[in-house]
């Protein structure tokens, strides 16, 4: 069989259409059974006549429908984000980081050091500091979410930094009397502080 050319392989014309070569294909390896050194034989005849008709394409001497696809060409995967991956980590860490490209973590930054300055201020934060870490919240979501779409993932993430942060502050605060109010800032801001930048890192390098 090795010793046909590629078209007596798949016992079809030179002039066959595409379509009646992709079905001798399957009907050939089909009759072949399990027999996998005869299965990669009928694939490699169908890849050089796949490859014969792209240099016919090439050479504007036959029309190649759309749907065809050629052995040597493999899709192109634009690559957005570098993504960080953990080695033996658990299987629902999988694919979860990632090192966010400049545009993004500027943008992510400029959010987050907005809110932050704006918790800075006494008039903002005593009026509207809830608002603030409302809006941190919010955009935790919107980044997270547009990436892979994942709104379950973003809304885990954002109330996890959320939770977290408000947590470990009071402990700071509350329970080892971390002095903050020596700089001005009061256990409430120093809260929301701390939730802004933990929303700032799941922004930034979850997806």
């Amino acid at each position: 069989m090795s010793q046909q050319n590629p078209y007596e392989q798949l016992g079809v014309t030179e002039d066959a259409t595409f379509e009646e070569i992709q079905a001798a294909k399957q009907r050939v390896i089909a009759q072949l059974g399990s027999d996998l050194q005869l299965q990669d034989n009928v694939e490699a005849a169908y890849d050089a006549i796949l490859m014969e008709r792209l240099k016919l394409r090439q050479q504007g001497k036959i029309k190649v429908p759309d749907g065809i696809r050629f052995p040597e060409k493999s899709p192109a995967v634009p690559a957005k984000f570098i993504s960080l991956s953990v080695p033996n980590s658990p299987s629902w860490m999988g694919d979860t980081f990632e090192q966010p490209d400049r545009s993004q973590l500027l943008t992510t930054s400029g959010v987050y050091a907005v809110l932050g300055g704006a918790a800075l201020v006494p008039s903002i934060a005593n009026a509207a500091l809830p608002t603030l870490v409302a809006f941190g919240v919010g955009f935790s979501l919107y980044f997270v979410n547009q990436k892979q779409h994942r709104f379950k993932r973003a809304l885990l993430g954002s109330l996890m930094a959320l939770i977290v942060g408000s947590a470990i502050a009071a402990i700071l605060v509350n329970y080892l009397h971390l002095p903050v109010e020596q700089i001005g800032v009061h256990g409430e801001v120093f809260a929301g502080l701390l939730v802004f930048a933990l929303l700032w890192i799941v922004s930034s390098y979850t997806k």
